[in-house]
């Protein structure tokens, strides 16, 4: 994919985690990962990345190459984004979404208070005190929970 003549993505607000069966205020971004994909028809995730502002990751149908989107789960928002690519949203490859992460730096523009999705706003900060840092080498948590949920939602 060439990302030359591609626009930057915008993120379109799907809902709130706790709109999902199971998720509470205090549940964790894996637990709201977890509800995601029940929700979500068979569809599993392909590639993740942990970010301390949430999660960056791309779900796809079993069989069925073209069928990527890719999202953002906000843990400070708690909310789950659609990322879209000028009505490019849900016919991606599982590769391509390394090359559109490195390509449009999204984990930098995911950064704490880069965008909306993860700015603090004054009024909801007292929901929003947890903080998501990087553990051992890189941008994935090696914490038993972390690397249980992956290996029990991410499929590469």
């Amino acid at each position: 994919m060439s990302t030359t003549t591609v626009p930057a993505p915008t993120f379109g607000f799907l809902y709130p985690s706790t709109s999902l069966i199971g998720v509470s205020s205090t549940s964790s971004c894996w637990e709201a990962l977890n509800a995601f994909l029940a929700s979500a028809d068979g569809a599993f995730v392909s590639r993740l990345r942990e970010l301390p502002t949430g999660l960056l990751f791309i779900t796809c149908i079993p069989g069925q190459a073209h069928s990527g989107a890719i999202y953002f789960y906000s843990a400070v928002r708690r909310a789950f984004f659609m990322l879209d690519w000028a009505g490019r949203d849900d016919d991606f490859e599982a590769e391509e979404f390394d090359v559109l992460v490195d390509a449009f730096s999204l984990e930098l523009a995911l950064a704490p208070g880069a965008c909306a999705a993860t700015r603090r706003h004054a009024r909801h900060s007292r929901h929003y005190r947890r903080h998501w840092t990087r553990a051992g080498s890189g941008n994935r948590s090696t914490s038993p929970l972390a690397l249980r949920a992956r290996a029990k939602y991410v499929y590469s």
